[in-house]
């Protein structure tokens, strides 16, 4: 049975901006997942930054039912502030190169955003796949405040390509940050946050493909720089609610352990010293989880844990 999405009468335009660079094993398949939408008005931008693969090859051949230029840029938020900058519709979507979106994702979205004018923002869950198309995980993230967000126990759980704004909410927070390039949606999550209404639709817009070349999977200490910077930037904002300044502290040590646990896969003495502050910032407030992974830290790089470690490269028997 097919659902009957309501919409008003008179439809937005909807514009889906993706930012590409080196995609051609995947940018077929994003196309044709918002070619394949059950919603009439949609506009999909793309934004290539100069690829040197078979990706032109494969925009040329959807000529007209994409819009698109391939031009060098200076990384996937300046893409994606350009495509939105040059987009006409009312409603704005972000979809990733290496990602593809349910066929009723965008008219679900026109529909809740019309009902819920208050509302500068929706979003809603991911299904995760392999290389092979095989969903390995759903997630549905939880319901959005800023404080929750800011205190949750996974780092920024609102998938962008499951994200669809109102044009005159990014307006009003401003496009993305061209400093950062791990966490720019975090940080435009958060300044949304604070001028407008985000809400959560209990549904699953979006496949997101797990593959160790992408920046999540290559480049995972890099995020937890962004991470601090981010932290930093958001604290000293002076229009913060006042529940989010009461948890200041607890946000800043929560935000240091997200940083931490990506910084440390490259740099040891960095991230366990991050692990350090954010233990130091809140002690009491700290979760168990915390206080355990500054314990194995310090742990790890004393004598006695070198000393075991060793003791154990001995010991393992050879095959």
């Amino acid at each position: 049975m097919v659902r009957k999405v309501w919409m008003p009468e008179n439809q937005p335009l909807v514009s889906i901006v993706t930012a590409s660079y080196n995609s051609c094993d995947y940018i077929e398949k994003a196309i044709l997942s918002v070619a394949a939408q059950d919603y009439p008005k949609i506009e999909h931008i793309i934004i290539d930054g100069g690829s040197k693969d078979g990706t032109l090859a494969v925009l040329r051949r959807y000529d007209g039912q994409v819009t698109w230029i391939s031009e060098p840029d200076r990384g996937q938020s300046h893409a994606l502030n350009k495509g939105w900058t040059r987009a006409r519709g009312q409603i704005l979507g972000w979809l990733d190169a290496d990602n593809v979106y349910e066929p009723t994702a965008v008219s679900e979205a026109v529909e809740i955003l019309s009902r819920e004018p208050q509302a500068g923002m929706v979003y809603a869950g991911v299904r995760d796949v392999d290389e092979t198309g095989n969903v390995v995980r759903e997630y549905m993230p939880p319901e959005f405040s800023l404080r929750g967000f800011l205190l949750f126990r996974e780092f920024n759980f609102i998938p962008p390509s499951s994200v669809f704004m109102r044009r005159e909410a990014l307006d009003h927070a401003g496009l993305l940050d061209l400093e950062l390039h791990f966490t720019m949606d975090f940080d435009l999550w958060l300044r949304l946050g604070l001028v407008t209404e985000i809400i959560r639709a209990p549904r699953f817009w979006s496949r997101f493909l797990l593959r160790d070349t992408s920046k999540t999977g290559s480049q995972m200490d890099r995020f937890g720089w962004d991470i601090l910077q981010v932290t930093e930037k958001f604290l000293r904002r002076p229009d913060l609610p006042e529940d989010v300044r009461r948890a200041e502290r607890s946000i800043r040590s929560r935000l240091l352990e997200h940083a931490a646990d990506r910084i440390v896969t490259n740099d040891f003495a960095e991230g366990r010293g991050l692990y350090r502050r954010a233990l130091t910032v809140s002690p009491l407030t700290a979760p168990a989880r915390l206080w355990r992974k500054v314990a194995y830290f310090y742990y790890r790089d004393s004598l006695l844990g070198r000393s075991y470690r060793g003791l154990k490269t001995r010991l393992k028997p050879v095959i």
